[in-house]
């Protein structure tokens, strides 16, 4: 059995105990004979495009290996989510990366148990590690300072795996630069500009709003530009997405980090993650203690990964100041095409993203970059 003899579940009443036989057969694992599956969800209402629930079956018969919890995570049903992700091949990216790619990386990511897809349907389905145990990064709160060394130390070896190497058998993987879907977010960040401004232009330091405007027309050249050698990104590098490991007991250390939510993998510039995770999931105050230094340790992480012929390290900082200003935009983009409004945390999640990183943008003056 695979994975494409095994029904595509749409919703989640669907994951039924006799599903969930099907599911861990067709992902390798035969044998169990499931009793029962509790279906809890899992951040209800918070996910920007996707659904999760944790599911906990109770075995009449266990094959060596079963897990005893798993996340499910089929896609959203919000329209605005759905438009979005059927535009990106958002669920179609995620499941061929945890098939074709994650097991061959050198950082760690949720073991994948079950993947399966539909993309003339939209239909789509992960069985994923539950990785519970571990500290889930909070992005209301902010990541701690071991955490973002941590975050930042985890995405220099990311990149350095396929910095300025073009993936093999990853045909299916789009590349920022040329891929026609990429085209579409110019007109969609003109047409969700107003709303973006009406919903959270109060949270806007005095120009930044201005410069993004001004942005806008030339978006899509901001977007596509190269200054580094490409790498695959992960293009939603933040703090909800990150589950840490600790180390000694009450230190606060940071052992190993296990990323997830790889719906938007591509091939495009690896700085652009960095923006996006000290733009987006640091305190503004412990952001601008640390950035230079954070930068610098990323730069250096990549040497010593063995990535050559990087900039010196004040060159390497205007790159990174550069894409601050994508970063800041591409936020402006999704924060006006998704509606988070739909429960106290998801509002604060989208203030507290919006205001760290436009005021990332004004501290850096990333005006400077913005097309003439």
């Amino acid at each position: 059995m695979t994975e494409a003899d095994v029904e595509i579940p749409r919703t989640l009443a669907d994951l039924t105990p006799r599903w969930f036989e099907s599911a861990l057969t067709a992902g390798g694992l035969a044998g169990a004979v499931v009793a029962d599956l509790a279906v809890t969800p899992v951040a209800e209402g918070e996910g920007f495009i996707g659904v999760l629930a944790r599911l906990e079956p109770t075995y009449s018969s266990a094959p060596p290996g079963a897990p005893s919890s798993v996340v499910a995570k089929l896609p959203t049903t919000d329209p605005g989510g759905v438009a979005l992700g059927m535009l990106l091949r958002l669920w179609e990216r995620e499941g061929r990366f945890y098939t074709d790619l994650a097991p061959r990386l050198p950082v760690r990511t949720p073991r994948c148990w079950y993947s399966a897809g539909d993309p003339d349907t939209g239909a789509f389905a992960l069985l994923l590690e539950d990785l519970s145990a571990l500290r889930l990064g909070d992005q209301v709160a902010g990541l701690t300072q071991p955490e973002v060394t941590a975050a930042v130390e985890w995405l220099a070896r990311f990149h350095a795996e396929s910095w300025g190497r073009e993936p093999e058998g990853l045909a299916w993987m789009p590349r920022v630069e040329t891929d026609p879907m990429y085209q579409g977010l110019q007109p969609m960040l003109e047409a969700v500009w107003p709303v973006f401004v009406d919903r959270y232009g109060a949270l806007a330091p005095d120009r930044v709003l201005g410069w993004i405007e001004r942005l806008v027309p030339g978006f899509y050249g901001v977007l596509t530009a190269r200054d580094l050698p490409p790498a695959i990104i992960h293009s939603d590098y933040r703090a909800d997405n990150m589950f840490f490991e600790v180390g000694g007991e009450g230190t606060g250390d940071v052992a190993d980090v296990a990323v997830i939510d790889w719906q938007a993998a591509a091939v495009g510039q690896g700085l652009y993650d960095l923006a996006y995770l000290l733009g987006a999931s640091v305190a503004v105050d412990l952001r601008r203690e640390a950035e230079r230094d954070l930068v610098e340790r990323y730069r250096r992480g990549l040497e010593t990964a063995g990535v050559s012929d990087l900039p010196g390290t004040g060159d390497f900082f205007d790159l990174y100041r550069k894409l601050m200003l994508t970063a800041a935009s591409v936020i402006a983009l999704l924060m006006g095409q998704l509606d988070l409004e739909v429960n106290p945390r998801g509002a604060d999640l989208a203030r507290c993203i919006v205001e760290r990183a436009l005021h990332a943008a004004a501290d850096l003056r990333v005006d400077e970059f913005v097309p003439a």
